[in-house]
């Protein structure tokens, strides 16, 4: 495996400065050096000075007309790479956009117009310039291999140069790892008027795309390249202020990118767990699980094919960053329980047999509103529920319970939607724009399980446990963590003068606590009594809150259009309430011997 090199402007590194730094930043790490036997760096700078250059532009070779495969098993490894550079301290690890676009632009836009010696402005020539791109590109080409794997890096201009190179290399020449360092090509002025580089990104000729920049380098302007390049992955490091290769390379990010690339997985990489010890599965790692074990049953139920392979990619790639982040556990000296380990091997373990009836039943409803792959959105419409019978099953119950939480989540949606379905796209987007969220965005899923660890994953279980019958926290449930919109009611700090706190409701709560009441009076299961008077508290306190607000504020004042809507929520769950019986038996009598005087 050769390193290609492509340098920025200048007199193209011929003493190889640029690999000294890598070196450098090998040693830092305990990791073997690289000789210039086992470099490319191919010079081009006499071609960027030259004026009225003829060339013929290479032909693109990366003519794959499906592979969206190819995109999704990329997202994967580019996964990985960000979860092994997110424990490095000296990294930042995250989508940069740190400086606003018009201040980039005008700086960059005014060094391209009045400092033709600087680096923006001999990128601005070879975006612009078609036969210094063929001339250059074609330069190029002839020191490559026509077959194998290389690892790419580009600096400055050559980062530019690197990337117009992915889509015209030889068919049969793979890019094991694409680095791009103090690179200017994140800047909208120096595309403009030109054909902009790599349209197509070649997801299956390339395995990731790490851009490596310090917010300090006055070439990048403190921008990344992922809000232009769609294959790009943003990190932000330190010490390369001067724009250097060397001192960019020199970083230990940098290098054990490099390293790995070369000699493979190290133990520093990807934690393994050939050392785990078999301890028993707490409470917090078994709702983890419960929580993959769903999004794998919504998966199986998704009948669109092209639905269904996103969700199932989206999945590998939370269970991938939930497994290593279990292994950092045991690399901590940790110990994984078994159904873990198994998980680390890449089998879904069963799903233990420790949940009663009235747990399992609860914990389903939620799971049920919930998106199980945030932050991922995915439209998997009835998929949701039809999932659910399996689940019991998995889980060791009868199917026919299944069914039965399946069909009360339906009626309490039902109740709350008409005949229009909770679930779908148009629905969410309309409650969405009425300040009403319906489905909690997570994060239940093993999105947030997995950042947390087995230990700090006791926020899932924990929150779902104010579910059962007499487990509700304070008026209405406070889920934390579990639903996106916060508490059920809360009250903020009280106006000035001594005004009423003012009330905010999450409904996805509300509606889970009146699908789940529902569901365990389905399967026969003592269900939550006092739903009722918090939802008549609830409703008494939001109606106030309405009146208040419509004595002087605007008839479509947002606040007052969110208001009305949830209270809108809260009167059709009453209602839901009181048709389906759950109603406490004193009330429900009460209300009935009304009724009939």
């Amino acid at each position: 495996m050769k390193i290609v090199f492509l340098h920025g402007v200048g007199d193209g590194n011929p003493k190889l400065e640029w690999l000294d730094g890598l070196n450098r930043g090998l040693a830092r790490i305990d990791c073997p050096q690289v000789s210039p036997e086992e470099v490319i760096a191919p010079r081009y700078s006499h071609l960027l000075n030259t004026d009225g250059i003829k060339s013929k532009h290479p032909g693109v070779t990366y003519k794959v007309k499906n592979d969206h495969d190819s995109r999704r098993a990329f997202e994967r490894r580019q996964a990985r790479v960000q979860r092994m550079l997110r424990r490095s301290s000296d990294v930042r690890v995250f989508g940069l956009n740190d400086v606003p676009d018009v201040v980039v632009e005008a700086v960059q836009a005014a060094g391209i117009s009045v400092a033709p010696g600087l680096v923006l402005k001999q990128v601005r020539r070879y975006l612009s310039n078609e036969d210094l791109r063929g001339a250059v590109l074609g330069n190029i080409l002839d020191d490559l291999p026509s077959s194998g794997e290389i690892v790419l890096i580009g600096h400055s201009l050559g980062s530019v140069i690197a990337i117009d190179l992915l889509d015209h290399l030889p068919e049969q020449l793979h890019v094991k790892r694409f680095i791009t360092i103090g690179s200017p090509a994140g800047s909208e002025p120096l595309h403009r008027g030109s054909d902009r580089i790599l349209k197509r990104f070649p997801y299956a000729r390339v395995d990731d795309w790490s851009n490596f920049l310090d917010p300090r380098d006055p070439v990048t302007a403190g921008r990344g390249l992922a809000r232009i390049f769609p294959g790009a992955q943003d990190f932000q490091i330190g010490g390369a202020a001067k724009h250097s290769a060397d001192l960019y390379l020199r970083h230990p990010a940098i290098a054990r990118l490099v390293n790995e690339t070369i000699h493979g997985v190290t133990a520093s990489t990807e934690t393994s767990a050939e050392n785990a010890v078999v301890l028993r599965l707490g409470d917090q790692e078994a709702g983890s699980l419960l929580a993959l074990a769903y999004a794998n049953n919504v998966a199986a139920h998704i009948s669109d094919k092209d639905t269904k392979d996103r969700y199932e990619d989206a999945l590998d790639v939370l269970q991938d960053n939930f497994v290593q982040e279990l292994l950092s556990v045991v690399g901590e000296g940790r110990q994984l329980p078994p159904e873990f380990a198994e998980l680390a091997k890449g089998r879904v373990p069963s799903l233990p047999r420790r949940w009663d009836l009235t747990e399992a039943v609860t914990q389903a409803v939620v799971l049920a509103f919930t998106n199980a792959v945030d932050p991922y959105e995915i439209e998997v419409g009835e998929a949701r529920v039809k999932s659910l019978p399996n689940l019991f099953v998995e889980l060791g119950f009868r199917s026919g319970i299944g069914d039965k939480v399946k069909d009360a989540v339906n009626e309490v949606t039902d109740c709350l939607n008409g005949d229009k379905g909770l679930f779908g796209t148009k629905t969410r987007i309309m409650m969405a724009a009425a300040g009403v969220a319906l489905l909690a965005a997570g994060p239940i899923g093993l999105a947030v399980a997995g950042s947390a660890t087995a230990v700090g994953a006791a926020a899932i279980t924990s929150s779902l446990a104010a579910f059962g019958p007499g487990g509700m926290v304070g008026g209405l449930a406070m889920l934390g963590g579990l639903a996106s919109t916060g508490a059920v009611v809360t009250t903020a700090a009280a106006t000035v003068r001594g005004g009423a706190p003012r009330v905010s409701l999450d409904p996805t709560s509300i509606a889970i606590q009146v699908a789940t009441a529902h569901a365990l009076k389905k399967v026969g299961e003592p269900h939550d009594a006092d739903l009722w008077t918090r939802l008549a508290l609830a409703e008494s306190q939001i109606s106030a809150q309405l009146n208040r607000l419509s004595t002087f504020s605007d008839e479509k004042a947002p606040a007052k259009v969110q208001l009305a809507n949830t209270l809108s929520v809260v009167e059709k769950l009453m209602q839901f309430i009181r048709d389906n019986h759950l109603m406490p038996q004193e009330l429900e009598m009460l209300e009935a011997e009304l009724m009939s005087t």
